[in-house]
């Protein structure tokens, strides 16, 4: 699943805690350079996910509504759960931020590459929207903008959302890679050879990760090393082992 960020287009907020919002532009080239294209988004009712996504994590939904297609918007019409304290206090944190209030949704997508307007893009031709949520922060339309303005971990976002969106961004990064790579095979080229070493360097990155990570070993395993380790020494000394 990816996520997409966005600044709420013809936000509407009653005091009875409806809403309305346009979510994404269709026939555009967004930040994550995407197009969206016309007839790519269902009619169907999802529910609003707790702040900053976290209801994938076992928090209350604080609104639901239906999502939809008109005049070349995805439009998101729904409402809070007011008789609900979680419900009302999303509610009245959104109306407190104003337009400083971002947005995101949850959605998978079929997709493509292809050109658009001079440029390289990547096309929707269906998406499949779970949630839409509201965040604390939205640098772009895409979820792997966020991560990576910037060139670093901003460290304004809570440490597991943060972790949360670079993982999509690097599941998305990966299909768009399987792509480009499918594309120019057909035309019997491969990627470029900073690509692949660009590519090297993220998995080596994410490797060392995972090693820095790993539990330490148990006593008896250190002891095994050692023991290896003098036998190796050993050997190379010329004692019969």
């Amino acid at each position: 699943m990816e996520r997409k960020q966005f600044t709420a287009h013809d936000l509407k907020l009653t005091e009875e805690g409806t809403i309305t919002l346009a979510f994404s532009q269709l026939n555009v080239i967004d930040k994550g350079g995407d197009v969206g294209l016309p007839g790519s988004i269902p009619t169907k009712d999802v529910p609003m996910s707790a702040y900053g996504h976290t209801s994938w994590d076992g928090s209350l939904p604080p609104g639901r509504g239906t999502i939809r297609e008109a005049d070349g918007w995805g439009i998101f019409t729904g409402s809070f759960f007011m008789d609900t304290t979680h419900g009302r206090d999303t509610f009245h944190t959104v109306k407190a931020l104003a337009d400083l209030q971002e947005w995101s949704y949850g959605y998978t997508a079929e997709t493509r590459l292809g050109q658009f307007e001079g440029q390289d893009v990547r096309f929707l031709d269906k998406q499949d929207i779970f949630e839409v949520s509201p965040v604390l922060r939205g640098m772009g339309l895409g979820t792997h903008v966020m991560a990576i303005k910037g060139g670093g971990p901003d460290d304004s976002l809570p440490y597991a959302e943060d972790l949360t969106w670079t993982l999509g961004h690097v599941k998305a990064l990966a299909d768009r890679t399987i792509d480009r790579a499918d594309l120019r095979a057909k035309e019997d080229r491969t990627l470029s050879g900073s690509t692949l070493d660009q590519i090297a360097e993220l998995a080596d990155l994410l490797k060392d990760i995972r090693a820095a990570n790993q539990p330490p070993p148990r006593a008896d395993e250190r002891l095994a090393r050692e023991i290896d380790v003098l036998i190796t020494r050993a050997r190379r000394l010329g004692v019969a082992i």
